[in-house]
């Protein structure tokens, strides 16, 4: 059985020149465990374009998968110490991506869920991006 959550998602780049990037996103999602799995299905929209964008992020103590479809469309997987392929696809074409997971962690405190994932993002085969994902989800009130 699923509930409501506050996930906020928190991304953080840093380039081959040292310039670093932060973003963080808020967003209602359902969660849903099952076993090990910890499940968030949101939706986001675009404010300047109205395009949403579905979105399914899966955390384990094992890997991680992020599965965006929409406005843009990716399908993200990260196992530690594996290098992973994907496509970035958007309205104005696709980016290879490769993916080498350098860490990945998760803890629950109570009824909130903690997770991390830091891996190194090579886009069309250029220098790495070292990157981070940060979620953290809380029951909505």
């Amino acid at each position: 059985m699923g509930r409501e959550v506050w996930l906020t998602v928190t991304g953080e780049q840093k380039d081959a020149d040292g310039r670093r990037d932060r973003n963080s996103t808020q967003i209602r999602a359902w969660y849903e465990r099952r076993e090990d799995l910890h499940i968030f299905e949101y939706r986001e929209k675009d404010p300047q374009s109205g395009e949403v964008t579905d979105s399914t992020l899966v955390f384990s103590k094992a890997y991680c998968s992020i599965e965006r479809k929409g406005a843009v469309s990716t399908k993200m997987r990260f196992w530690p110490e594996k290098e992973t392929e994907c496509m970035y696809e958007t309205g104005f074409g696709s980016i290879p991506m490769k993916i080498f997971t350098k860490r990945l962690a998760m803890r629950e405190v109570g009824s909130n869920i903690h997770g991390r994932v830091s891996y190194d993002l090579y886009l069309q085969g250029g220098d790495p991006m070292e990157c981070a994902v940060t979620i953290k989800a809380e029951p909505a009130k």
